[in-house]
């Protein structure tokens, strides 16, 4: 059976290095997720993203936080709310896998799929950011949780290949 909450030894831990690399891993992941929303959109083009939803609420002017590009108008506030918490989470996954060598369980893809369930199937739509994950359809749910699993696996991979890196010869 696999123990789930078994630790890694003290001396093997790098905290700050985990935080450092978290933000990183976080910046690129939302840039891969992002990427991926725009190949398969997790809500139709009526529906407010929940990010761009939450700086309403909070009172800011959606509106006023946009730039243009080549003919594209972005909201850079919406994306900059999304690309915060792919940087927390990213944050809160590096260190926990310090700590916890089972959370890598699938290159991180348990704990995405968990994230996913927590932020979009509780958090945002009690927040009133947007409808029950359960009530989106099944082409929204592939989106998110397809979407989540590169959005993790990149997580990983940078965390991983950053880490080995720079804890190399200690």
């Amino acid at each position: 059976m696999i123990n789930l909450f078994e630790l890694t030894k003290k001396a093997d831990r790098h905290i700050s290095l985990a935080i450092f690399i978290g933000i990183i891993a976080g910046i690129f992941s939302a840039l891969v997720k992002s990427g991926f929303e725009t190949l398969i959109p997790p809500r139709t083009l009526e529906t407010t993203p929940p990010p761009v939803m939450l700086l309403e609420k909070l009172g800011a002017n959606v509106d006023l936080m946009t730039y243009h590009w080549m003919g594209y108008t972005i909201n850079w506030g919406g994306n900059g709310v999304h690309i915060l918490f792919s940087i927390a989470i990213a944050i809160i996954y590096c260190v926990i896998a310090e700590y916890f060598p089972r959370v890598k369980l699938l290159h991180g893809i348990v704990f995405g799929v968990g994230v996913s369930v927590f932020a979009h199937g509780l958090v945002v739509p009690l927040l009133g950011l947007s409808g029950w994950l359960w009530t989106a359809g099944s082409e929204a749910l592939i989106s998110e949780f397809v979407g989540t699993a590169f959005w993790i696996w990149s997580i990983e991979a940078v965390r991983q290949n950053l880490r080995s890196f720079w804890v190399k010869g200690r």
